[in-house]
């Protein structure tokens, strides 16, 4: 039905936007972490990412989600 339809859609943009501000501020955190260091910032995320497999495991989601977009 269109109830059932916008109320689908309507949950996945609330999940998709949520996703966006936790990553928001992971990327704000490492940002922050990386100026502290003195450090460049991509270069210090791919590290965090691949040695952590649940971060690794996030990231993929997330870019899952950006494709969805």
């Amino acid at each position: 039905t269109i109830g059932g339809l916008f109320r689908e859609i309507t949950e996945q943009t609330v999940e998709l936007s949520i996703t966006e501000k936790i990553w928001g501020l992971i990327r704000e955190i490492v940002s922050a972490i990386a100026d502290f260091f003195s450090t460049d910032f991509d270069e210090l995320l791919t590290n965090i990412i691949n040695e952590n497999k649940q971060l690794k495991a996030m990231m993929g989601v997330v870019q899952q989600l950006q494709l969805v977009a």
